[in-house]
């Protein structure tokens, strides 16, 4: 016998999915963000862009899901608000492989502004939330303004940066080094000293070793009084840096 399914049932269900859907999708609050001073979209302000502002979305993107891939066009550019998202890069043996993290302020699809397939593919390890607009309203409407244009250059030069932070870091001969240098990127993009820290699963694929070593390596680290574990997921780093923040790309 086929269950039948009432009107109001089906009206809570369509109600439900609305309200996912909303949760999902909504627009910026931007003077309450933590990310507006790494943020380019701030160069364009209200209500002189409110054309603009009008193509904004904020969503919610789940661990594991993607937010650009290798080789593709798309018609959305983004900023990260929160959240850590790992990079990764096809190479000749036609493997996706991580290269490194990144986070808040960071662009998706910065090369679809200019007509350039992506050249990474990313992918949160926490959960995300990012900000998006329409590609065609970033050409016609943002890339028109000085201090956009600008922001973006140096947006793109930053994570080009970026890439070069964990190359060298990857290049290191101590694990000790490579998981404490690791550590440290992560909090100049979290832009805090105390961060979420990433699994030891996903951390180790970046590094090129196994989960075990980086769960050795996190405690000596803790032993010589360089970092805090605050629980399972949050820790803090003890001693500084001594580069500044590469995580700010709004000059």
């Amino acid at each position: 016998m086929t269950q039948q399914t009432s009107p109001k049932s089906s009206m809570s269900a369509s109600k439900k999915r609305e309200r996912r859907t909303a949760e999902k999708s909504t627009k910026p609050l931007c003077e309450q963000c933590s990310t507006r001073p790494r943020c380019l979209f701030r160069t364009l302000p209200m209500p002189e862009y409110e054309s603009f502002w009008s193509f904004a979305r904020e969503r919610s993107v789940a661990v594991g899901e993607s937010l650009e891939t290798q080789g593709t066009r798309t018609q959305k550019f983004g900023v990260i608000k929160v959240g850590l998202v790992k990079v990764l890069r096809n190479g000749p043996d036609g493997v996706d492989k991580p290269i490194m993290l990144t986070g808040k302020g960071r662009l998706v699809g910065f090369t679809q502004p200019f007509g350039q397939a992506a050249a990474f593919s990313m992918v949160p390890i926490t959960p995300t939330r990012v900000c998006e607009v329409d590609v065609q309203a970033v050409i016609d409407i943002a890339m028109r303004h000085p201090p956009f244009q600008y922001a973006i250059y140096s947006a793109v030069a930053d994570f080009i940066g970026h890439v070069g932070d964990w190359s060298h870091l990857l290049r290191q001969e101590s694990y000790l080094a490579k998981v404490g240098g690791a550590l440290h990127l992560i909090a100049a993009e979290e832009g805090n000293h105390a961060f979420r820290i990433p699994s030891h699963t996903e951390l180790a694929q970046v590094l090129g070793t196994r989960r075990e070593t980086i769960a050795r390596h996190i405690a000596i680290l803790i032993e010589k009084g360089q970092f805090t574990k605050v629980d399972r997921w949050h820790g803090v780093l003890t001693i500084s840096d001594r580069r500044s923040n590469p995580g700010s790309v709004v000059r």
